[in-house]
Formats: structure tokens, C-alpha cells, sequence
């Protein structure tokens, strides 16, 4: 009787430990994929910064009325040019 006691018991602690063992290796794994993800993480964050900065550039009011102005040939309009024209209610 008490063979089996001690036999049941050290199977519990042979048990148990492994189930310790093999905790803390999920954890340490889990732990590397955690600071991988971060670095990711980080990472997309400087890019998504420089991409704000690079969509700043573009739309400068300056550099837009620049493109217009050479590429397409538009110009602001003068106050000679505007041409009010009066709709009559019939």
C-alpha cells in the first residue's frame, strides 16, 4: 500500500514538473514573439511618421500652385477678369 502511495506521488511530481518545464518554455517563446511584435510595431510607427511627413510635402499649398501654374498653365484669377452675371427670376 505504501509502494503505490509513493509510486502515485511520483508520478504527481514527475508530472507536475514537466507541466512547470514546459510553462515557462510557452512563456519564454511567447515573450520572444511579444518583443518581435513591439519591434513590428515600432518600426510601422516610424514609417507611418515619415509618411505623414512625405504627404505634407506634397500637398504644400506653394508646391500645388507651382504644378498648376507651369505644368498646367493655370494662374489665379484677377478681379478684371470675374464676370458677374444676374439670374432674373421669370
Amino acid at each position: 500500500m505504501k509502494i503505490s502511495a509513493f509510486f502515485v506521488l511520483y508520478v504527481a511530481v514527475v508530472v507536475s514538473a514537466t507541466a512547470l518545464v514546459y510553462s515557462q518554455h510557452l512563456q519564454r517563446r511567447y515573450f520572444v514573439e511579444l518583443q518581435s511584435l513591439q519591434e513590428n510595431g515600432a518600426q510601422l510607427e516610424t514609417e507611418w511618421e515619415q509618411l505623414l511627413l512625405e504627404e505634407s510635402a506634397w500637398s504644400n499649398q506653394a508646391r500645388i500652385e507651382q504644378i498648376a501654374n507651369n505644368k498646367l498653365g493655370m494662374h489665379l484669377v484677377k478681379h478684371s477678369d470675374v464676370v458677374m452675371l444676374e439670374i432674373k427670376n421669370q
